[in-house]
């Protein structure tokens, strides 16, 4: 269903809107298998709705719910209906909705701000849901990647950023957080633009201290992220 208003005034008509998504969003959950997965998310569903009003959201947080995703959206457009999907076997969120807005305007809004920013320790990506962008890397790589083990729940991937640099050009460096909580995950990548400037940062930085902690700085093997 479409959650509407058709109040006279367009300040009654926001408030109407804001408040019937925040009391409905919890019944528009759909649950899909991870079978039914990569269908759902290349072609999203049919609606009475133009499919071309209508955002895929991806890279989100596992706890994050229709209800703070509406809070999340409501800053930069107006919400009608939004549907977070869920695994049918295990009742946990896949990571990723769909969410229709009331104009183009508000869609452009939602993708200018949202597309690309952190939220609980995660990028989001948003774009319409009728085309699809190609996945990107969440932050810049090269094949010159470091991984930096035991690292204080403080540092962030800014003040890795800072603390790499010192030794060569940082192409990106990244912190990992846990997608439920929040939370940094004690480790984190750095890649260098040249071998050499890993090499001198790997033997200057392993066992040094950032924030209280020592650093374990090792040559990154495989998909560790």
């Amino acid at each position: 269903p479409i959650i509407a208003a058709t109040s006279a005034s367009a300040s009654s008509l926001q408030k109407c809107r804001a408040a019937r998504v925040i009391a409905a969003v919890a019944q528009e959950e759909v649950v899909v298998t991870a079978e039914e997965e990569e269908e759902v998310e290349s072609a999203g569903d049919d609606q009475v709705v133009p499919s071309n009003t209508k955002l895929y959201f991806g890279n989100m947080p596992y706890s994050v719910d229709s209800a703070q995703l509406a809070g999340i959206i409501q800053d930069y457009g107006s919400p009608e209906l939004i549907e977070v999907l869920y695994d049918r076997d295990t009742g946990r969120s896949r990571g990723f909705a769909f969410v229709t807005m009331s104009s183009i305007e508000d869609c452009n809004s939602v993708i200018e701000n949202l597309d690309g920013s952190q939220y609980m320790g995660r990028i989001l990506r948003v774009n319409f849901a009728d085309k699809p962008k190609p996945k990107e890397p969440l932050y810049p790589e090269t094949e010159h990647k470091l991984f930096v083990g035991n690292l204080s729940w403080s540092v962030t991937s800014e003040s890795l950023t800072q603390a790499f640099q010192e030794y060569g050009n940082v192409v990106g460096a990244r912190v990992l957080f846990d997608g439920e909580t929040g939370k940094s995950r004690g480790y984190g990548f750095v890649c260098y633009s040249t071998k050499a400037e890993m090499e001198t940062a790997l033997e200057s930085l392993n066992g040094m201290e950032l924030e209280g902690r020592a650093m374990r700085v090792s040559l990154a093997e495989g998909k560790r992220s």
